[in-house]
C-alpha cells in the first residue's frame, strides 16, 4: 500500500444530521428511478386536482322520481367541477330504459383463432328513460366531466356466450347529479348490480401516494451509512500492494521477505482505511513490538470509534415511507372506496405493520452485532489476557510462513503470501429441456480451502492465530477471477500485508505448538487465538479492521428508535 498520510479523525464524527447520497452506480440509478417516480407522483397530484370529487353513493338521496329531488338536500361541488362552489343534487334513482342502447357485450378470437378476449362496449349517446311506475319519461346523457361507468356481470369467453345488450326493456339503477335543473349521469348498475363508485379523484391521489411509497422505501434501502462514504474515500486515497511471500521461520525469526506473486487487490470495502506498516519495517522476531513502539494508525486505541450521524435520509425516506403508508392506508379504509379498495386497505395495514416488523428485527440484529463490535473492548497484543479477546492489526506470515497456491492446480494462476483462501473452479454448462428451451449457468466442478497459522500484529507485538480453529473466515470480495473458454476460476484470500480483524479466545500455547527457538520472555509470544466460543460469545475472523466492520454502523436512533416508533404508529389503523 502506498502514501503515509495522516487523517482527521474528528471528521468521522458526523453529529445531528448528515446529508447523505449513494456513493455507488447502482445506488445513484436507484436513487433516480425514485426520483422518477416522485415527479410522476407529483404530476399525478396535480391531475387529480382536476378531477370531479363526487360524493360516495351512500350520501346520495334514494328516489323514485325526479321531483322527489329536494334543493334543501344539495351539496356544494367540490374541487374538480366546471361549477366548483355552486350547489348541486346527488341521488340514485331506479328507471327503465325506453329507447337506446346502454352497453353491447360480445367476445372475439385473436389473429391465430385460439385465445379469446372479452369486450364491452358502453355507449355515450344519451337514454330515454322512464320511472318504474311509469309515471314520467325523460331523457339523460352521461356527464361530460366524469365519463362512463356501468356495473355489469362478469362474463367469460371461454363459455361461448352470445352477444348480450343493456338496452330497451331493462331496468338500471343510475347515480345521477342535479346542477340547474340538468341532470347528467354518474354511473349505471345493470342486470341487478348497484351503480359503481366514482374515485377516480381519489384513485389518482392513492397512486401518488402508492408511487411515493415505492420511491420512498427505495431511497431508504439504497441510503449508504453517514460512515461508509468517508470511509471510502479515505481507502480510495492508497493502492494496494502484493501480499507478502515468507518462507518458514527459523528460530523464531524470519530471514527473508518479498513481494508475492500473483494478483493485486482491487480496493474494496474490506482494505486498509490508512495505510499500514510496510514488510520493510517489521521485525525480525515476529512477536515483537514495532521498533518505534507505536500501535498501527488504524487501530481502535489511536483511531477511536466513529461517530454516525444521528439522523441521515435513511431514517428520513423510512419516516416518509411509514407515514404514506399508513395514510393510503386510512384513506382506503376510511374514506371515499368501494368493497375491493376497502380490502385492499386492510391487507396493506397488516403489510405496513409486517414490514415494521421485519425492518425492526433486521435492524436490531445489525445493531446488536455491531455494538458487540464496539462495546468490546479492543486489547493490545502485548497485554492481552488469557480469555475472550477483541484484537485488530495486520496479517504478517507466522513460524511455518505463508501459502503458495496454484490455482486449480495451474502455475499461470499461482498467488504467493496466502494464510487462509478458498478457490472455486466452475464450468459454463448449457442444457436443453424436454421442449428444447435451452439454459445455461455456471457448475461448481471443484471447492478448495486451506489455511495456515499466521501472525496478528497491532505494532505493540504479534500473536499467533490459527484460522482453522473459525468455521468460516471472511475473505471478503474475491482476489481475482480468471476465464478461459468455458471455465472460470475464482479465488477469496487473506494474505500477509492485509488488515484482519479478531473475535475469538486467547489461550495459553502448549509446549508441543511451540515453535523451536521462541523467545518465551515476550509474554504474547506464549499465546494463541483460535475461534473458540465461551458462552453467549460471538467469534469472527474478518478480513478488514473494525473501521471497515463498523462503516456500515447506524446511530441507535436510526437503526433502533425509529423502526420502534413506526411500528407504535403503524398500529393505528388497527385502532378504527
Amino acid at each position: 500500500m502506498e502514501g503515509s498520510s495522516k487523517i482527521d479523525h474528528t471528521a468521522l464524527d458526523h453529529g445531528f444530521f448528515q446529508f447523505t447520497l449513494p456513493h455507488t452506480w447502482t445506488g445513484i440509478i436507484f436513487w433516480g428511478l425514485a426520483a422518477f417516480i416522485l415527479l410522476f407522483s407529483g404530476v399525478l397530484v396535480i391531475i387529480s386536482m382536476s378531477i370531479p370529487d363526487v360524493p360516495p353513493i351512500s350520501d346520495a338521496t334514494i328516489i323514485s322520481s325526479l321531483d322527489e329531488i329536494n334543493d334543501e338536500d344539495s351539496v356544494e361541488l367540490g374541487v374538480g367541477w366546471e361549477n366548483q362552489g355552486a350547489t348541486a343534487n346527488f341521488a340514485v334513482i331506479e328507471v327503465e330504459i325506453v329507447e337506446g342502447t346502454l352497453v353491447h357485450g360480445y367476445w372475439e378470437y385473436d389473429a391465430d383463432g385460439e385465445n379469446c378476449t372479452d369486450y364491452v362496449d358502453v355507449y355515450e349517446d344519451p337514454l330515454t328513460l322512464q320511472t318504474l311506475n311509469g309515471e314520467e319519461t325523460f331523457v339523460m346523457g352521461w356527464s361530460n366531466e366524469m365519463g362512463t361507468e356501468v356495473s355489469t356481470i362478469s362474463r367469460s369467453c371461454s363459455n361461448r356466450y352470445d352477444d348480450w345488450f343493456v338496452q330497451e326493456g331493462d331496468i338500471i339503477e343510475i347515480f345521477l347529479v342535479k346542477y340547474n335543473e340538468n341532470y347528467s349521469i354518474l354511473s349505471v348498475g345493470a342486470e341487478g348490480l348497484e351503480p359503481g363508485e366514482r374515485t377516480e379523484r381519489e384513485d389518482a391521489q392513492r397512486f401518488a401516494l402508492l408511487g411515493i411509497i415505492i420511491a420512498s422505501l427505495i431511497m431508504m434501502i439504497t441510503t449508504p451509512t453517514s460512515l461508509s462514504d468517508d470511509i471510502k474515500k479515505l481507502r480510495t486515497r492508497w493502492n494496494n500492494l502484493p501480499f507478502v511471500d515468507s518462507p518458514p521461520f527459523v528460530d523464531g525469526k524470519r530471514y527473508s521477505l518479498k513481494a508475492g506473486v500473483g494478483p493485486i487487490r482491487p480496493v474494496d470495502d474490506n482494505d486498509w482505511v490508512i495505510p499500514p506498516p510496510g514488510f520493510e519495517t517489521w521485525p525480525e522476531n515476529l512477536y515483537e513490538q514495532q521498533e518505534d513502539g507505536a500501535m498501527i494508525e488504524e487501530h481502535p486505541l489511536v483511531i477511536g470509534t466513529p461517530t454516525p450521524a444521528t439522523f441521515t435520509l435513511y431514517s428520513i425516506n423510512g419516516i416518509i415511507f411509514i407515514a404514506t403508508s399508513l395514510w393510503l392506508v386510512s384513506d382506503l379504509i376510511a374514506r371515499h372506496s368501494d368493497d375491493f379498495q376497502i380490502l385492499l386497505g386492510q391487507i396493506l395495514r397488516i403489510v405496513v405493520i409486517i414490514f415494521n416488523l421485519i425492518w425492526l428485527i433486521f435492524a436490531w440484529r445489525k445493531w446488536k452485532l455491531t455494538h458487540n463490535i464496539i462495546d468490546t473492548p479492543t486489547s493490545k497484543v502485548r497485554g492481552v489476557a488469557v480469555g475472550p479477546a477483541e484484537l485488530v492489526g495486520q496479517v504478517r506470515p507466522g513460524p511455518d510462513g505463508t501459502l503458495t497456491v496454484d490455482v486449480g492446480g495451474n502455475s499461470n494462476r499461482r498467488v504467493e503470501g496466502i494464510v487462509s483462501f478458498r478457490w472455486k473452479e466452475e464450468e459454463y454448462v448449457c442444457t436443453k429441456d424436454s421442449d428444447g428451451k435451452e439454459s445455461c449457468s455456471w457448475n461448481t466442478r471443484r471447492d478448495i480451502d486451506g489455511n495456515t497459522r499466521f501472525i496478528l500484529h497491532d505494532g505493540s507485538g504479534g500473536i499467533l492465530v490459527e484460522p482453522s480453529s473459525w468455521k468460516k473466515p471472511f475473505h471478503g470480495s474475491p482476489l481475482h477471477i480468471w476465464e478461459a473458454g468455458r471455465w472460470r476460476w475464482t479465488i477469496w484470500a487473506l494474505g500477509a500485508g492485509d488488515p484482519i480483524y479478531c473475535l475469538g479466545r486467547v489461550e495459553t500455547r502448549t509446549s508441543a505448538e511451540k515453535e523451536e527457538g521462541l523467545d518465551t520472555s515476550i509474554p504474547n509470544a506464549n499465546l494463541i487465538v483460535r475461534g473458540n466460543k465461551d458462552i453467549g460469545m460471538q467469534v469472527h475472523l474478518k478480513r478488514g479492521t473494525e473501521l471497515s466492520v463498523i462503516s456500515g454502523l447506524r446511530s441507535t436512533t436510526e437503526a433502533i428508535i425509529a423502526p420502534l416508533v413506526m411500528l407504535t404508529f403503524s398500529a393505528i389503523p388497527f385502532l378504527w
